[in-house]
């Protein structure tokens, strides 16, 4: 044995326990062929309505990988997460009742040690490259991965090129850009909106080293078209999908998330 090689086994034997259960937390929502599946179920903290109120009990059912939810969920059907992955949703939307703040819409709201006590294997935020005051939601994500840094809690970026409505075209470049951007300053995983044409998706892939989950955006006019286009996207090389409305707004959530599931797994 070499001097470098016995350095290297050297060091196979040096863990961190923080490293351990950031590891441990992202291993119930991504799975060991590197894929995942979320459920998004917190639309209501700004709109006050959405998903029915037993939704998520319906969606975990059907077996999700890991379901992104409100505070409130998470409390309050504590059963729907035994099998399956927590991810919070941790800052907040101005609500739709009144005007549109013109900045940090999406102020944070709650702090890790509250995620860690409700038992969350991964909290999530909005990010915002390009927008205006782009400063403002990278600077939250900075504070927010030093934060999870801390106790090893996984931050997912929700990553919008120039905020929802911007002036920052969401074309393969700039989705590739922004979501390289996230997890330069610290995100450990990415949820973004994909490329019109999946076959750009390798520029998004290519450009990012870490796990990329696409949103599901409006709901569409069929669930076998929601399905195809899940398998589509895992096959252009996403990680996995986090699709919200066209999950619980199936006519059987419970058999959607499951035909979802092996969308993205295959099996």
């Amino acid at each position: 044995m070499t001097k470098h090689d016995k350095e290297t086994a050297d060091m196979k034997h040096i863990s961190s326990a923080i490293g351990a259960g950031k590891i441990r937390r992202a291993s119930r929502f991504i799975k060991e062929d590197g894929r995942g599946f979320l459920v998004a179920i917190d639309m209501q903290t700004g709109s006050g309505e959405g998903p029915a109120l037993d939704a998520v009990e319906k969606v975990a059912a059907g077996g999700p990988d890991g379901i992104l939810a409100s505070w409130q969920i998470a409390r309050r059907y504590p059963e729907a997460f035994r099998r399956c992955g927590l991810v919070l949703r941790i800052d907040g939307t101005t609500t739709m009742l009144g005007n549109r703040a013109k900045s940090d819409m999406f102020a944070q709201m709650y702090e890790l040690e509250m995620a860690a006590r409700l038992g969350a294997d991964a909290v999530v935020c909005m990010a915002f490259p390009g927008k205006d005051d782009e400063e403002v939601s990278l600077r939250k994500l900075v504070a927010l991965v030093d934060e999870a840094e801390e106790i090893g809690m996984p931050v997912i970026a929700e990553s919008i090129p120039g905020g929802w409505g911007g002036p920052v075209p969401w074309d393969a470049r700039n989705i590739a850009l922004a979501a390289r951007i996230c997890v330069e300053v610290g995100a450990d995983a990415i949820k973004t909106p994909a490329p019109e044409d999946l076959a750009e998706m390798k520029l998004l892939v290519d450009n990012c080293q870490a796990p990329i989950f696409i949103l599901g955006g409006p709901k569409k006019d069929s669930e076998d078209e929601v399905v195809k286009y899940a398998a589509d996207v895992v096959a252009a090389g996403a990680n996995g999908i986090a699709f919200g409305r066209n999950t619980w707004l199936a006519k059987d959530p419970t058999d959607m998330t499951r035909r979802l599931a092996k969308a993205v797994h295959g099996n």
